[in-house]
């Protein structure tokens, strides 16, 4: 079978930013299962999986445009240090939980730490970046009633938000 849009599809990946950055840090690649088409996966890796079948590999190179995006400055905020725990050791590179409006998790990294106020980045970790990803497909099938209510109610309203790797 070959990936098409609604497929249900379970890769091993590995992204590389750089000559020695990788997501998975360790530099092994991890296995991820999608929804194809629901705006999971980057959508340049997703139009370079179309049609591909199980044990096919390849290296997509994806520009920010094509992966996470560009960085939005609208997504860089400074907020009051006391709106976090007094008690808790802030320090550049956190990453927090939060919720959007909508009720639905949203994440931030902490890029500064001042006296009396944190700068806080809610864009992608990986916003702004070329990346080399290296995937291999290990299964394709016609995903399920179950699998496209999971991943309809999941990402219902994202307007094409990522899903954080």
């Amino acid at each position: 079978m070959k990936i098409a849009d609604n497929s249900f599809v379970t890769i091993d990946y590995l992204i590389r930013m750089g000559e020695q950055k990788y997501y998975p840090p360790s530099g092994q690649p991890e296995e991820i299962s999608f929804c194809m088409g629901w705006g999971v996966m980057p959508p340049g890796l997703e139009e370079a999986m179309l049609g591909k079948e199980v044990n096919h590999h390849e290296v997509v190179r994806l520009g920010p445009a094509e992966a996470y995006g560009d960085i939005d400055s609208e997504l860089i905020m400074e907020v009051p240090r006391s709106d976090f725990a007094p008690d808790l050791e802030l320090r550049p590179g956190l990453v927090f939980e939060t919720e959007s409006e909508e009720g639905r998790p949203a994440y931030f990294i902490v890029q500064e730490v001042r006296p009396e106020t944190v700068i806080i980045d809610f864009n992608h970790p990986l916003a702004g970046k070329e990346l080399e990803i290296t995937f291999t497909v290990r299964q394709v099938r016609e995903a399920t009633t179950q699998d496209l209510e999971q991943y309809h109610s999941g990402f219902e309203g994202d307007e094409g938000g990522h899903r954080q790797h």
